[in-house]
């Protein structure tokens, strides 16, 4: 059977030779296509990256000039220095911006310059090359010299921009800071912001025609190249379909039927009878069961023997249709090795023409297959195992699957999601910043990982920890999103507990040390920035030691948690209320108007703290020392306020002490 196929072959290269030269002018013909559709393609992508470029690097520069008037105002009615150093942080983009455009128009273009006037300006280094290569190749092109000029009148314009916050900042640090004078000044900023607008306008519109005029060129030159891919795949088409007729002429007038696959190693081939005889098998079949070819010619090899008896119903059921057919539908079994291992096949076979009896059966091994299967059915159950939330979609973030899991996390379903998991993603971040970089990680095809607090299904705010993973095929393309989400409520609500009592007294659940100094440093920052007052309160309590010395510790704790009690409800909200130690208190009185509200919240405090007691059947009298520190007025930092408060009140303790000991003489 070996000679017959060579004998066929033969005479199908002697037929075919002169057609040769014909397919390889059609192949090459092919490849020259090819690569000019490539070159298009990749001309066509510098083109449109270019055009993304320049409009992003537009948008950076508008923005940085509208912060930098903005600040340059600010800056004219506060007088404060901070925002004339942000205004100069703003300008150091349109200055990038500017040094890119002298670079770009030298000869020859100093690129390295360039690269660094646009990463000044807040480009992307990635986009420099593709703004480069676009000035480089359209820089003759009407829209771009358009843009060009633009740019330069926006320069120009800025630079009056920058000449005039010199100026501002000269009359403000030299010359009194004149109303008039400034006023004059924001005039002239108003109205150079608003021809910076009209140009930035302006600049948008001519990029936006030169975009229009790119698309329309690169459709027409596309439109061209695919209709000359058709005319040659015509072409192609005709001669390779009247080589194939040709072959198919030839082929009709072989004696074998299945010769030509008989050295195919991706499909086992066999001649086969009812009974079951095997009279050849192409080398792949024998590999497949692991029998040799010596096995196939003693006749050892029976398809009906190495076919498990569970399996001759289904034999019998595809006989049926050969008869009826000629042929029978495919069908999976399996069959016994040499070693006697079962091999899953898929199998089709036909009866050759004119023959009831004898055929010809095409088998494929289904063991890499049927492995893949096991390990889908294992990640299936994983899958559905999880304890952690799985979501899976497409490079869209269209909702492919969800587990239970996730819909016990959140209560949503995925028809409650509608497919789409846009929605549950872009909710429950810090901020829209936070959003937008994840958003922009995900349209790159990168991974993210954060936490994002979420309404749930029952309308429950619950924290989440969300990591999305890519999935990628063997060319590294995008194929899935794999978002796992986990329950971090209990987590946060221990982290919770632990800040609180970091911060907090066990006792009085006042606020600690820790906390009060915080507190302290914060109004000091706010009232220098307000220019407003604020005092600091450092009481000690009087008799406390009897107390512990006559009912026990016990009854003195519960005596400091009802002073504290009382504490937190003679003073504001706003206050903070702390514990130092032992019996010692101070209170935090914020954002004061003036010094009347302390003279009245002293006495209050103190009568609240000194009136009686009852506390396990004990009637108890305690007194309090107050001593008060005002801010700026006796300490502009923490530690002098606390001393003064604390020297106050040692002095109050002993006036106390002295009006006491005179109570008790009289």
């Amino acid at each position: 059977m070996g000679t017959q196929f060579a004998r066929t072959f033969a005479r199908l290269r002697q037929r075919t030779r002169s057609t040769v030269a014909k397919v390889l002018l059609i192949i090459s013909m092919f490849v020259g296509i090819c690569i000019a559709l490539v070159a298009l393609v990749y001309i066509q992508g510098n083109i449109f990256d270019g055009v993304r470029t320049y409009v992003r690097g537009e948008g950076l520069w508008a923005k940085a000039q509208k912060d930098a008037v903005l600040y340059l105002n600010h800056y004219s009615h506060t007088q404060n220095d901070v925002d004339f150093q942000r205004y100069r942080a703003a300008t150091s983009v349109m200055e990038g911006d500017h040094r890119a455009r002298q670079a770009l128009l030298t000869t020859p273009i100093d690129e390295q310059a360039a690269k660094q006037g646009f990463i000044q300006g807040l480009n992307d280094e990635r986009d420099t090359d593709s703004m480069i290569w676009f000035f480089r190749h359209f820089q003759s092109n009407h829209y771009m010299q358009q843009a060009i000029q633009l740019w330069g009148l926006a320069d120009q314009r800025f630079a009056f921009v920058v000449q005039l916050a010199e100026n501002m900042r000269i009359e403000i640090n030299q010359l009194g800071a004149r109303p008039e004078v400034l006023a004059q000044y924001r005039q002239q900023l108003i109205d150079a912001n608003e021809e910076l607008l009209s140009l930035e306008i302006e600049f948008s519109a001519v990029l936006s025609e030169g975009a229009r005029w790119v698309k329309q060129m690169t459709w027409l030159i596309s439109l061209g190249a695919l209709l000359l891919f058709i005319s040659i795949g015509i072409f192609a088409s005709r001669q390779i379909i009247r080589n194939i007729a040709r072959s198919e002429r030839l082929l009709q007038i072989s004696e074998s039927r299945f010769t030509s696959l008989k050295n195919s190693d991706t499909i086992g081939i066999i001649s086969w009878q009812l009974d079951g005889t095997i009279h050849d098998a192409n080398d792949h079949f024998l590999q497949m069961l692991n029998f040799d070819r010596a096995d196939l010619t003693s006749g050892l090899i029976n398809w009906r023997s190495i076919t498990p008896p569970e399996y001759e119903t289904r034999d019998a059921i595809a006989i049926a249709e050969l008869e009826q057919f000629g042929r029978c539908q495919q069908y999976e079994k399996q069959l016994i090795s040499k070693n006697g291992v079962l091999v899953p096949v898929m199998l089709a076979a036909s009866f050759l023409n004119g023959s009831k009896h004898e055929g010809v059966a095409y088998f494929m091994d289904l063991t890499a297959s049927k492995q893949a299967e096991d390990k889908l059915r294992l990640a299936a159950t994983v899958f559905n195992a999880s304890t952690d939330g799985i979501m899976i979609t497409d490079p869209l973030l269209s909702i492919i699957s969800i587990n239970q899991a996730f819909t016990h996390v959140t209560g949503f379903t995925q028809q409650d999601l509608h497919g789409d998991a846009n929605d549950f993603l872009n909710d429950g971040h810090n901020n829209d910043d936070a959003r937008q970089a994840m958003r922009n990680l995900l349209q790159q095809g990168e991974q993210w990982q954060g936490e994002l607090l979420k309404t749930v299904k029952s309308g429950d705010l619950l924290p989440l920890s969300v990591r999305i993973n890519t999935v990628r095929n063997e060319h590294d393309r995008l194929t899935h999103f794999v978002i796992v989400i986990t329950d971090i409520a209990e987590r946060k609500a221990e982290e919770e507990y632990l800040r609180h009592i970091a911060h907090h007294d066990a006792l009085t659940n006042l606020p600690n040390r820790v906390l009060f100094h915080t507190k302290l440093e914060q109004a000091i920052v706010h009232a220098q920035r307000t220019q407003s007052i604020f005092a600091v309160l450092f009481l000690d309590l009087d008799n406390f030691k009897p107390v512990n010395d006559s009912f026990g510790h016990d009854v003195g704790d519960k005596l400091l948690q009802e002073v504290a009690m009382r504490l937190r409800s003679s003073t504001r909200q706003m206050d903070t209320t702390t514990r130092l130690g032992g019996d010692e208190f101070v209170i935090l009185l914020e954002r004061l108007a003036n010094t009347h509200n302390i003279a009245q919240l002293v006495p209050k405090i103190t009568q609240a703290i000194c009136a009686p007691y009852t506390i396990n059947g004990h009637q108890i009298h305690i007194g309090v020392s107050v001593g008060l520190a005002l801010y700026p007025e006796n300490g502009t930092d923490a530690k002098s306020l606390i001393n003064h408060a604390d020297q106050a009140m040692y002095s109050m303790k002993k006036i106390n002490k002295i009006q006491r000991q005179n109570s008790v003489l009289v």
